[in-house]
């Protein structure tokens, strides 16, 4: 029950917010620069990615409760996993984490480049929070992803299209990395 109560009010907040970007925003075309922003960010996830996947099987390194859920949930029903870890997963996590966040943690007058850096420092220990135990290297890993998938954000002038795509390929590439292994 509490979950319950606690979705619902997480969807109204998120619905909320989604009231606080301009449809001009969400309509605008992405720019050269965006464009490149996300491509270097990308590659990035994944070479994170395989070096993550390299070295967990060097140190034998356990897998987090989270993978193994992933894992149980994915031979269970493969095809609606797959589409809420690439699809529905990231687009969640985005407005959460980079939009509403951002949107609270840098207003007008903390949107200086030092609280910029510092709201993506909590925005990434938040990020690996939610996704990670105990276990210190799934830490580092996640909270990496976080402060790319934050530094993204910001450097593609908050557009939260790119970021959900950022994320997304992301997913993908894990699972394409992991079905390759």
């Amino acid at each position: 029950m509490p979950w319950k109560l606690g979705g619902y009010i997480g969807f109204i907040g998120i619905q909320h917010e989604l009231g606080n970007y301009q449809v001009a925003t969400l309509k605008s075309r992405v720019n050269i620069a965006q464009l490149g922003t996300v491509i270097i960010a990308m590659l990035t996830m994944v070479v994170l990615i395989i070096v993550d996947l390299k070295l967990s099987a060097m140190l034998n390194i356990p897998e987090t409760s989270n993978s193994r859920s992933l894992a149980w949930m994915l031979g269970e029903a493969p095809l609606p996993m797959i589409v809420s870890v690439v699809i529905f997963s990231p687009i969640c996590e985005e407005l959460i984490f980079r939009g509403i966040f951002f949107s609270y943690a840098l207003t007008n007058q903390y949107n200086h480049r030092n609280y910029q850096i510092i709201a993506v420092v909590i925005n990434s220990l938040i990020f690996a929070s939610v996704h990670v135990d105990a276990n210190w290297e799934p830490w580092i890993y996640y909270t990496l992803m976080g402060g790319i998938l934050g530094t993204t954000y910001l450097l593609a002038k908050r557009d939260i299209r790119l970021n959900i795509l950022v994320h997304m390929g992301t997913n993908l590439a894990v699972f394409a990395l992991a079905a390759m292994s």
